[in-house]
């Protein structure tokens, strides 16, 4: 049955009878009728909670538990195994003590812009030290061919041919050697190395040429990694359980990464995580390093892929609900979960909305869009003209009542789309999670 939709705005009910043809209609029977109640209005609202995929550890949820946000408050062992279920601690495998972290091109462009770190893709960089460094040729054997001492500046040039190192600690620049590959390793590991374009790094430098770019990537061990990506991924005044949950998840994410066939594991922005090097370091962060030092988050003997968001709205998003995980299945979505990582499964989470140390500001927000706006925003994304806005279904979610919308049902005068929800409410609509209603929650 189609029925027109009233013109004017306000709320309404369709009320269903049926009739025994030319005996009586059902309700005069004492049949109770169907009553749907609906509303006109002029565009959408978007009732929402929640910033981020909502995969994995809520942040706000995180410092909700340590601070007993519901009354229930949990440590950060107890929080990392209530957002990964099933997991266990390992400690780092000594025969990997180090990270590679991208620090150049691409690392930190303008879409994945961490606090106030730098893009670097230029084809020259400068390093000091206050306590001096060596420099030496990777591919003679790690043989040295240069020493800088404290506060020294020395320079280094992407060519065709690899890498010119510069000594410019003189009156005179003098060029050193032009090397394939590079690495600055500090004489004394207390004194980190300084990029100049970019910041104050632990650990070393490897230094090569690609395209003409300087490429450099910080060569940290796992610890030091994590004391510079906590206080650039949470507020280092949260409580210390939630800083150390933050803690096990950095390192764990990062040990997960490691990629063998390439010169890095992960990138020092939000393409992996942020990485601010030891200028971002500070006191309650550094303690929540040390008391998890070298432990892992695992499942079957291996470190998880520990993602975390800043908020879920309530609810954890299952990994077979993230990304390309949702396919098509008919004319709708559908998740398709992974056997290995059961540890990214729905969770319901009271404590991201309810955290008061501080307030959740994500913890609930409205969008309003007119229907002209979702008629363009659907022609913009998915390139299908849809009319005039008739009615928005928000009900396939990833947890029947209370998950992350997986899909969007759109119907206009000219027809209906059903669309993959975070492409269209995350990147198309720019809303900030899938955790959507249509009406307050």
């Amino acid at each position: 049955i189609t029925v027109p939709v009233p013109q004017g705005v306000g709320d309404y009910v369709i009320s269903w009878d049926m009739v025994l043809e030319g005996v009586a209609w059902f309700s005069s029977t004492g049949v109770q009728t169907k009553r749907e109640p609906f509303t006109v209005v002029s565009g959408v609202v978007f009732y929402g909670s929640g910033f981020g995929h909502g995969l994995g550890m809520s942040q706000y949820g995180a410092n909700g538990w340590a601070t007993g946000a519901t009354g229930l408050t949990l440590n950060a062992e107890q929080i990392v195994q209530k957002y990964y279920p099933g997991t266990t601690f390992q400690f780092v495998d000594a025969s990997r003590p180090q990270v590679r972290v991208l620090l150049s091109q691409p690392s930190s462009v303008a879409r994945y812009r961490c606090g106030d770190n730098r893009f670097f893709g230029g084809s020259f960089g400068d390093v000091v030290s206050d306590g001096g460094f060596r420099v030496l040729d990777e591919l003679s054997g790690n043989a040295e061919i240069g020493r800088a001492g404290a506060k020294q500046q020395w320079q280094f040039v992407a060519k065709p041919g690899g890498v010119e190192v510069w000594d410019n600690g003189g009156a005179t620049p003098r060029l050193v050697r032009l090397v394939a590959a590079a690495a600055v390793v500090p004489l004394n590991p207390s004194q980190p190395l300084g990029f100049v374009q970019k910041g104050i790094y632990r650990g070393n430098f490897r230094i090569t040429s690609l395209g003409g770019t300087l490429r450099v990537v910080n060569v940290v061990t796992w610890d030091d990694y994590v004391r510079g990506v906590i206080p650039l991924e949470m507020p280092i005044t949260w409580h210390p359980e939630a800083l150390k949950a933050q803690a096990y998840a950095a390192r764990s994410y990062g040990y997960n990464s490691f990629n063998g066939s390439a010169d890095y594991d992960v990138s020092d922005d939000q393409a992996d995580q942020c990485y601010g090097g030891s200028r971002v370091e500070v006191a309650s962060t550094n303690a929540a390093v040390t008391a998890t030092a070298g432990k892992l988050i695992t499942y079957n003997n291996a470190a998880i892929r520990a993602y975390f968001a800043s908020s879920n709205g309530g609810y954890t998003l299952p990994y077979g609900c993230f990304g390309n995980r949702v396919v098509r299945s008919g004319s709708s979505w559908v998740c398709t979960p992974d056997p290995t990582q059961p540890y990214l499964g729905a969770v319901p989470d009271p404590a991201d909305r309810a955290v008061t140390s501080p307030t959740n500001p994500r913890a609930s927000w409205t969008v309003t869009l007119t229907g002209a706006e979702i008629r363009a925003a659907v022609l913009r994304c998915n390139g299908i003209d849809i009319g005039a806005l008739q009615s928005v279904d928000l009900s396939n979610r990833s947890v029947p009542v209370n998950g992350h919308v997986i899909s969007v049902r759109i119907v206009g005068s000219l027809g209906s789309v059903d669309l993959h929800a975070e492409r269209f409410l995350r990147t198309c609509l720019a809303l900030r999670s899938t955790m959507v209603r249509l009406s307050p929650f």
